[in-house]
């Protein structure tokens, strides 16, 4: 898997990927849906300590927050059930406007370097193909308050195909 901003050299002479120079045509797409996904995640770690995935479409020079409520016998709801229905919802979405990137926040556990630990991830796509995946570490201190990581990125293949024909 290639990380953003890793080149691949050929003859001594870093080249840009595809995926690379492309990622520079739409960064400010990328940066448009990203801050608002990690800004709700953040907050709602802070409030409560978790949140439901939720999610964001680029649509008409705007972005769309996104959320999903499902029925359970039981009256809760989980990541389970709400990420399916966010998927559906964005490729709805996606043939019924012009939507030029989507993306998904949930909270994963990963596992750097051995060690587990809780990460906001944000997946995006955007409708010129490109895939990446954004993790933000955090963790509770001893006095109960969450502390965040840095960011890391990286490309990965498509989840959601919100532009693909059914």
């Amino acid at each position: 898997m290639l990380k953003c901003g890793q080149n691949n050299k050929s003859h001594g002479v870093p080249s840009l990927t595809d995926e690379e120079e492309l990622y520079g045509e739409i960064k400010p797409d990328v940066r448009a849906l990203a801050q608002p996904l990690f800004e709700l995640s953040e907050k709602a770690l802070r409030e409560r300590g978790s949140f439901l995935p939720h999610a964001a479409a680029l649509t008409e020079g705007k972005v769309r927050l996104v959320g999903a409520m499902c029925n359970t016998a039981n009256g809760v709801a989980n990541s389970t059930h709400i990420k399916p229905l966010l998927r559906q919802g964005l490729r709805s979405m996606a043939h019924e406007r012009p939507v030029t990137a989507i993306g998904v926040a949930e909270t994963v556990t990963t596992t750097p370097d051995g060690q587990s630990q809780q990460a906001i991830k944000v997946l995006l796509e955007h409708h010129r193909g490109l895939t990446m995946a954004l993790y933000l570490p955090f963790a509770q201190d001893t006095s109960g308050e969450i502390k965040f990581g840095s960011t890391l990125s990286m490309f990965v293949p498509a989840e959601m195909n919100p532009w693909d024909e059914d």
